[in-house]
């Protein structure tokens, strides 16, 4: 941090990447965008005489032809010029959902068809040509740039509401075994009990994350989970399901007999679900409570800032 990856970095790879064939982007986020554009202007704009274009794109648009033919030829004016365009997710994402809901929505409408096949002939051309810079890019890469409008009528999730009903109980088998664990491996399992509320609790090797699993596997296949009866199972259901659910690598043998035992119910759904959270140790519990920590405490540097800070870099005053 403060090492000049978006002041200096970022503006060199973008003039380098736009040699009149690509149409270089820098991709922001939305607080940095106006911050980034003026960047941007006072490293390239004077003497490297490379425009910035910012051409924001939102569904809100008013979509027609002429007005599609306008972004494009924009676009095309910033590849022959050399320029950079700055952008944000949310527009990149709402031009390629412009194209899909103008094509879904035409209903036999040719002049709204016509609108759609250039949108696509347009989002083609991008794709192809497009060099993106990511600024920021652990936030840009992040899941909720994955899809910014939902589309078609609402649905419930899949294997509502077992599908959370099921991670609560799992958390409390984990707190029902905590004081039990943190006896046996006081070193590699921290446990904070606090009075009300959940205990603060921290992996600190991989057999705890292994121990953890077979005992919630253990609880379910007795019936510790109470929307999941796997006591009813018969018994080489069982033991498939054991297997299933903690380890990481499968049989076939062993996973056509759960498909064709518990195929279509809320069973299937609930042992797949186990698998993601418990599968060898390392699934989304054994992440959670290992890998992600939370307030970390960097301390202070008084010889350089009274920032606590983690980054040497920040707040660095040079003689």
């Amino acid at each position: 941090m403060g090492e000049g990856k978006s002041s200096v970095i970022v503006p060199l790879v973008s003039t380098t990447l736009a040699d009149g064939s690509n149409l270089v982007r820098v991709v922001t986020l939305k607080p940095l965008s106006n911050q980034m554009f003026q960047l941007l202007v006072t490293r390239l704009s004077g003497l490297a005489n490379r425009p910035i274009f910012y051409l924001p794109f939102s569904r809100s648009l008013c979509i027609s032809s002429s007005l599609v033919k306008t972004i494009s030829g924009l676009y095309k004016r910033c590849v022959a010029e050399g320029g950079i365009l700055v952008v944000q997710p949310e527009h990149i994402l709402s031009q390629k959902l412009m194209h899909i809901d103008t094509l879904l929505t035409s209903n036999g409408n040719p002049e709204k068809h016509s609108i759609a096949q250039k949108l696509g002939t347009l989002q083609d051309w991008v794709t192809k040509t497009s060099r993106d810079v990511l600024d920021e890019s652990d936030e840009i890469l992040h899941v909720r740039y994955q899809l910014i409008y939902t589309s078609g009528k609402q649905m419930p999730v899949d294997d509502h509401p077992n599908r959370w009903t099921t991670i609560q109980q799992v958390f409390g088998r984990v707190q029902a075994h905590a004081k039990r664990l943190h006896a046996r491996f006081p070193k590699e399992f921290e446990v904070d009990m606090t009075p009300r509320g959940f205990p603060i609790m921290r992996i600190l090797d991989s057999v705890i994350s292994r121990e953890i699993s077979s005992l919630i596997i253990g609880d379910a296949l007795e019936g510790g989970l109470s929307n999941l009866p796997m006591c009813v199972l018969p018994l080489p259901i069982r033991e498939a399901a054991q297997r299933f659910m903690g380890q990481g690598e499968i049989s076939g043998e062993d996973r056509d007999l759960i498909f064709s035992h518990c195929d279509g119910t809320a069973m299937l759904k609930g042992i797949l679900l186990l698998r993601g959270l418990l599968a060898d140790g390392e699934g989304i519990l054994g992440y959670v409570l290992k890998e992600r920590r939370w307030r970390v405490d960097y301390g202070l540097d008084p010889s350089r800032t009274l920032l606590a800070v983690p980054y040497r870099a920040k707040v660095c005053h040079i003689a």
